[in-house]
């Protein structure tokens, strides 16, 4: 009896609360968040729409929206997608072609100013899809995918000059491990440290074949951390720089996407539809914190224990540490039906989990349109139960949009509101695909015709901002 009792108590521990509790959320006036940078008590948070919003963070679990700037780029804003930061100057980078970067300076962070953009001056590059970025005293690394990497002097932060370039496949990120070295995540082709100064060219450099395709790489003393995607975490030992070691890989489950280092041994993770918080214990990756945020969770940063995820349309803030209460998290904020006939009828799984460490509470839910209703809804669930209600619509002569209220004894959300649309105008699964023709615009050339590949299984990801 006592060897089970030991053995009990032990899986309690292997099954602990996923100790994020919610502080507070936000809706920014940018939107599509993509990135996130702290420095001293200002956050930075660039939009793929809308522009770029500061924060106040001198409280870290509430934010106080300070300003946005806009930079104009024909008919819309400029879109940022990652932002570097030093002193009062920030410096970001834009994906889409054509659209470049754009330096702000914050120095008064009511009223920040555009100051100009990085120049590529001699590159012999023309439009180049900008992304990752790091800074190190005074230089200031971007990657810049097909085009490599690109080093600027920012001895004068207002006028970067270009002085370094390296040619690779594609760099989605680039990390300083010193003023002689540099990481790049190369996207599918893994990863590279390359010695950035030396006196015969050309530099040394090692590659290193990783699991998934390299979003982020974050350096710490010895360590490199790195978030390939669908194949999660993994850390490095990088104090041979031409013989690293893989301590440990993680699969995050979802796609790791970026990653924040905080606390000496956490890494805080961008895992789409939630935020994970992993330690190195010396041996091994190991869980540590978990929250299922419902919308797609696009960056991540940390400040000792308050974790600020930018997500599509929302900021939230976490605290982690032990959650004594009740924790309820759902697998999705908003749910879209798609296109029915009247009549007919469609069902969406809701996966509801009881994270915390007392019984859950639930009131059946109140629904706005009577086009929607729920079927095997919890009134109860233990510690570490999840359960699944089915959410139901059925169409009526009309299209349909509510709201879901769902009321818990969660003290960080007594309630969350779920958004619901019925016949949603997109494809029914089943029908022919329309004949199309495209252009290839990225790793290749040429025209994509849909017919050219009959008889073959073709995967076709849609992306539209806006």
């Amino acid at each position: 009896m006592k060897k089970l009792l030991i053995h009990f108590f032990v899986l309690l521990t292997v099954m602990f609360s996923k100790n994020l509790t919610l502080e507070s959320r936000f809706n920014p006036p940018a939107r599509e968040l993509m990135d996130v940078e702290i420095i001293g008590d200002i956050m930075i948070i660039p939009g793929n729409l809308d522009g770029y919003d500061f924060f106040d963070i001198s409280d870290p679990t509430n934010p106080v929206h300070i300003s946005n700037i806009e930079i104009p780029m024909g008919n819309r804003a400029l879109s940022g997608f990652w932002v570097k930061a030093k002193d009062s100057v920030a410096y970001f980078s834009s994906r889409t072609r054509g659209e470049g970067s754009a330096i702000v300076n914050f120095k008064d962070p009511s009223d920040p100013v555009h100051i100009g953009s990085l120049s590529l001056d001699g590159a012999g590059v023309n439009n180049p899809s900008l992304e990752g970025s790091d800074i190190l005293e005074n230089m200031l690394a971007v990657a810049a995918h097909e085009d490599g990497v690109f080093i600027f002097d920012i001895d004068d932060p207002d006028n970067p000059d270009l002085n370094y370039m390296f040619e690779c496949e594609n760099a989605w990120d680039v990390a300083f491990i010193d003023s002689n070295h540099i990481a790049i995540g190369n996207g599918e082709y893994g990863l590279i440290l390359l010695e950035i100064s030396c006196s015969i060219e050309p530099c040394s450099q090692t590659t290193i074949a990783t699991e998934g395709a390299v979003k982020d790489v974050e350096h710490r003393d010895s360590s490199l951390y790195v978030a390939e995607g669908s194949a999660g975490i993994a850390l490095y030992d990088i104090s041979d720089l031409e013989s690293p070691i893989l301590l440990d890989q993680y699969d995050t489950e979802g796609l790791a996407n970026k990653i924040a280092l905080f606390g000496g041994n956490k890494v805080a993770v961008s895992d789409w539809e939630d935020v994970k918080i992993l330690e190195w214990t010396g041996t091994e990756l190991e869980l540590v914190g978990y929250k299922k945020t419902g919308k797609r969770t696009m960056a991540i940063a940390a400040r000792d224990s308050i974790i600020y995820s930018a997500e599509w349309q929302h900021l939230q803030t976490f605290r982690l540490g032990e959650i004594n209460d009740a924790d309820m998290d759902i697998n999705s904020w908003d749910i879209a039906f798609p296109a029915l006939e009247i009549g007919t009828s469609d069902t969406f799984e809701l996966l509801i989990e009881n994270n915390g460490q007392h019984p859950l509470g639930l009131i059946a839910p109140n629904l706005t349109h009577n086009d929607f209703y729920v079927v095997d809804f919890p009134e109860y669930m233990e510690p570490s139960e999840s359960t699944a209600a089915q959410v139901i619509y059925t169409r009526s002569n009309q299209n349909a949009s509510g709201v879901m209220q769902i009321s818990t004894n969660d003290p960080d959300e007594p309630d969350i509101f779920v958004q619901l649309v019925g016949n949603y105008e997109g494809g029914i699964i089943g029908i022919d695909a329309p004949e199309f023709s495209l252009p290839i615009v990225a790793n290749g050339t040429g025209t994509f015709t849909l017919s050219d590949h009959l008889g073959q299984i073709v995967v076709i990801a849609f992306f539209a901002p806006g």
